[in-house]
């Protein structure tokens, strides 16, 4: 790859997707098993119609970032319209009923290939972030790392969804991350798989890698300009590879 090509960035900080990237989290599949465990312990409140409404209206509302309440308040305040209870009771079904599914999707979950030992290598290098899409509270994202052989102990911080007022792939995410980390956006490589999701860093002027483990070789995706802070694709491997040709010019 033509020196160019490569991040013009220091990096201080790595911003690290959860699902897909750290940890292998079932697809679809597992998608749907939560939907078919949760709606039954739902209908009971306002019938079957309604608690499907409340899932899927829920998701909607935080496609849409907000500037006065957190992710889980407008989840929260979600299920209160629709089974017409407090703000408080619904803080309480929600809690019942993720408490009675998450254990059991345990089967979904699994390691990713290089993930654990990129980590362990990258913490003596790097501030570690999870910058996971924050529709969960920290009890059920350590859950799943752990199911995915990743220590929760390694990371500084997470994006939840009780701190968090937009989601990915918003730009107002990334800044708002930034802002609370009081991170500079030229110090941070956001590292994911999605295009989607995770590519839309690059507004909020973050370096992006998406992680393809079945990847060659290394490749550069969006070069870096004065425009773009420049994004990358690889494996594992090829990471390490680039973020150590930076730390060997610091050296």
């Amino acid at each position: 790859m033509s020196p160019v090509s490569l991040p013009q960035n220091r990096f201080k900080h790595l911003l690290c997707d959860l699902d897909g990237t750290l940890i292998d989290s079932g697809g679809l599949m597992v998608h749907f098993e939560f939907i078919g465990r949760t709606l039954p312990l739902m209908k009971k409140h306002q019938g079957w119609r309604v608690a499907y409404q409340a899932l899927t209206r829920g998701a909607s509302t935080l496609k849409r970032p907000s500037k006065t309440q957190t992710n889980h308040e407008r989840l929260t305040e979600n299920i209160a319209r629709h089974f017409k209870v407090s703000f408080t009771e619904a803080e309480a079904i929600m809690k019942e009923n993720l408490g009675a599914v998450f254990p059991k999707l345990k089967s979904h979950f699994g390691k990713i290939n290089g993930a654990a030992r990129f980590l362990e290598w990258a913490k003596e290098h790097y501030s570690l972030t999870l910058a996971t899409n924050p529709v969960w509270h920290l009890d059920f994202v350590h859950m799943r790392m752990k199911w995915g052989g990743i220590d929760p102990e390694l990371f500084q911080s997470v994006t939840t969804v009780d701190r968090m007022h937009a989601c990915k792939p918003n730009k107002e995410y990334y800044l708002e991350l930034l802002e609370q980390e009081n991170f500079k956006a030229e110090h941070c490589l956001m590292i994911g798989n999605e295009r989607k999701m995770d590519l839309p860093a690059t507004a909020a002027g973050v370096s992006v890698f998406l992680i393809r483990t079945e990847a060659k070789a290394l490749t550069c995706i969006e070069a870096p300009t004065e425009k773009s802070p420049g994004a990358w694709r690889g494996n594992y491997t090829h990471l390490k590879q680039m973020l150590n040709l930076q730390l060997e010019l610091d050296r």
